[in-house]
């Protein structure tokens, strides 16, 4: 792993264990903000980008429309988007470079989302965000240029745990989705321990990590929910067509395979991309990680191609 991401990780970790929820909160949110324009290759060229808010239980939820060059006549297919960080970090503005090359690569229009964060707003704050937005972009389609016979749900992370969660409570509801993306995510938090799941406490997305996930976001809620553990919902049938992508230095690659796996039981057309050499993350480290831009990119065209956009 490039060594300035180990080092930042570090003493992410270290802070966790020593300081206050609070100020390990604010170095993790200082650092992504402050390295986010290092991280990343430039980001390719897009027809138009603008800000709108979305009304939420809680209040305004900003968001960030990205309509890429290759779109086509509106309505057209459309992907809501919800960036990872744990539900503690991770802003629309740290996933502006992501969410660019993701519209430019997949023609899609994308709707980047900024839900409400731990531990200032536990859970399931993030969740009731999630949900708001895709009903507001169901029921206001013209506001975005999306058709809603054609949208879709994605993130990576913890962005993929709402992603999972939100294709299976439209399904409950009787919403019929294109399709979900999801991204090295994040489909459970009952185990934490389990090296076939979670790395050592030193990896970049470890046991510490999740710890505080458990910590900041779950709070007492059960882990079992799957709104925090889509994975261990008990009927996936008929779910949206799926493509699931991993990374062989992800300790929640296991569970990511799992969910596949029993997605595909269930009946749902699942897709699965793997890049054995890269971690988790790697989506937003295109300047730092060999093969990250390359392998952004493909995943990216994949799920344009799958939902006939490309």
């Amino acid at each position: 792993m490039e060594q300035r991401i180990r080092d930042l990780y570090t003493a992410a970790l270290k802070k966790f264990n020593l300081d206050t929820p609070d100020q390990a909160v604010n170095f993790a949110r200082n650092a992504i903000s402050g390295g986010k324009d290092g991280w990343q290759k430039p980001a390719p060229d897009i027809a138009s980008v603008r800000g709108l808010n979305i009304p939420g239980k809680g209040g305004s939820i900003p968001a960030r429309l990205y309509v890429p060059l290759g779109a086509g006549v509106a309505p057209g297919p459309g992907l809501v988007f919800f960036h990872g960080g744990g539900f503690i970090v991770g802003d629309v503005a740290s996933y502006d470079n992501a969410c660019r090359r993701l519209a430019a690569c997949s023609r899609l229009r994308v709707l980047s989302v900024e839900y409400r964060l731990a531990p200032e707003h536990p859970f399931p704050a993030a969740h009731d965000d999630a949900q708001s937005a895709l009903q507001w972009v169901l029921a206001h389609p013209e506001k975005v240029d999306m058709d809603p016979a054609r949208l879709t749900v994605g993130g990576d992370s913890a962005g993929g745990t709402l992603s999972a969660w939100l294709a299976q409570w439209a399904r409950d509801q009787g919403i019929k989705l294109a399709g979900q993306f999801l991204i090295f995510p994040l489909l459970q938090l009952v185990e934490t321990r389990s090296k076939l799941r979670k790395s050592p406490d030193g990896h970049i997305f470890g046991n510490q990590a999740l710890t505080a996930i458990r910590n900041l976001y779950a709070g007492d809620a059960d882990l079992m929910d799957p709104r925090l553990s889509p994975l261990f919902c008990n009927d996936l049938h008929g779910l949206a067509p799926t493509l699931m992508v991993t990374a062989g230095l992800d300790p929640l690659k296991a569970e990511g395979r799992a969910y596949a796996d029993k997605l595909a039981a269930f009946g749902v057309p699942v897709r699965s991309l793997h890049y054995n050499a890269l971690t988790h993350g790697f989506i937003s480290l295109t300047s730092l990680l060999p093969g990250a831009l390359t392998a952004s990119e493909e995943c990216f065209e994949t799920f344009g191609e799958i939902m006939g956009s490309r």
